[in-house]
């Protein structure tokens, strides 16, 4: 399952974990947040943004979002970046990339990493290349109203070997990968998938893309009927999310 999802998300490298809460935890850990760090997260997103940089001892720092798309807004991100920053999270709500153009330069700019939260983005689109191509780590989740479910579960993608052996060590008890003696090399904790899990996901993938299709056809017709009622206002579609699973309709 870890290489499918990676191939279909155009990573070189996966890692399957328990849930997208511990997804998030396992990438911020090894992206070096700890005590006295700071993650950016948006201030409009499920808890776990925050709470995985809270359990680490790090402080989360909420920015605001763009009120079109609902996704952070670059210059919030901007404004709260100081020397204790050591990840910016974007989280592609419902699907929605968030300004990815703007927050790799920022991240570059200012040294620290980018870890997406793409827990509603499976199989979403980037100026035509999914969430493990564009060179950022990205967690996702198979939580039971996701795009793609098995009740539970989560997966990271990593754009280098490295990172992944170490998120590796950290989701199995520090134990190496080709370790036969139970010699744990560091500490870390048990967040694997269990192989039933992994053999639903894998079913899952085989149908995402023909379901993407669908809500893609279907959502001009929903966005535009929800435009009709007095005070409702749709989210936005940044052209440049050339391909939206639409995981809700937002508005």
């Amino acid at each position: 399952f870890e290489r499918e999802f990676a191939d279909y998300h155009g990573s070189p490298h996966a890692l399957a974990v328990t849930n997208g809460t511990h997804a998030l935890e396992v990438a911020l850990e090894v992206l070096g947040v700890g005590p006295g760090t700071e993650v950016i997260v948006p201030a409009f997103t499920f808890i776990s943004s925050s709470l995985a940089a809270q359990r680490l001892g790090a402080v989360a720092v909420p920015v605001d979002v763009d009120l079109d798309t609902y996704c952070v807004d670059p210059a919030a991100v901007e404004a709260a970046i100081t020397p204790r920053t050591k990840v910016i999270m974007p989280v592609h709500m419902a699907g929605q990339f968030a300004d990815m153009d703007a927050l790799d330069k920022l991240a570059a700019d200012a040294g620290v990493a980018l870890l997406q939260d793409a827990a509603h983005a499976h199989g979403a689109q980037w100026r035509g290349r999914r969430a493990g191509a564009l060179g950022s780590v990205a967690a996702f989740s198979f939580q039971n109203g996701r795009l793609m479910t098995a009740g539970e579960g989560g997966a990271v993608v990593f754009p280098d070997e490295e990172l992944r052996e170490r998120a590796f060590l950290v989701h199995s008890c520090g134990r190496p990968r080709t370790d036969r003696e139970y010699l744990h090399s560091t500490t870390g904790s048990n967040y694997r998938m269990s192989e039933f899990t992994a053999a639903v996901l894998r079913a899952q993938l085989t149908r995402l893309d023909e379901q993407i299709a669908l809500r893609e056809q279907r959502w001009p017709l929903l966005s535009s009927l929800l435009a009709e009622i007095p005070g409702v206002v749709p989210q936005a579609t940044d052209p440049r999310t050339d391909r939206n699973p639409h995981y809700m309709a937002m508005f």
